[in-house]
């Protein structure tokens, strides 16, 4: 079975980006544009990991970390964040995001991470 990506971000454009940096992984990938919309339609047995938008609107990547480790989900989460936000990156790894990428991310360096999350075991 392929693990799925998560991508969580209320940018169209910067969704379908991320999806096309994706593309010939051998991955599932999901787009949706909000926390709310994701955990609505995340089911309990997914796996794979989350790509998250560190400026997400609504609850924020922090919650939605705590949802995702609240309900027991085999999720790695990544977090996109600017690099000016060293504060946010250090809370959303200790929060439990496995990676922070700083805006703008490498396709290759956003295969990397994801390639890396998949692997791990959550």
């Amino acid at each position: 079975m392929r693990e799925t990506v998560h991508i969580v971000d209320p940018e169209a454009h910067e969704r379908a980006r991320l999806a096309t940096a994706l593309t010939g992984e051998p991955l599932c990938v999901r787009t949706y544009a909000s926390a709310e919309q994701f955990l609505e339609q995340v089911g309990e047995a997914s796996s794979g990991c989350v790509l998250a938008t560190a400026d997400l609107p609504g609850p924020g990547v922090h919650a939605l970390i705590d949802v995702i480790r609240d309900r027991g989900l085999s999720l790695a989460v990544i977090v996109v964040g600017d690099v000016s936000d060293f504060a946010a990156a250090v809370d959303m790894l200790r929060a439990g995001a496995i990676d922070f990428l700083e805006r703008p991310v490498s396709d290759r360096r956003l295969r990397s991470a994801v390639r890396e999350a998949v692997g791990a075991d959550h």
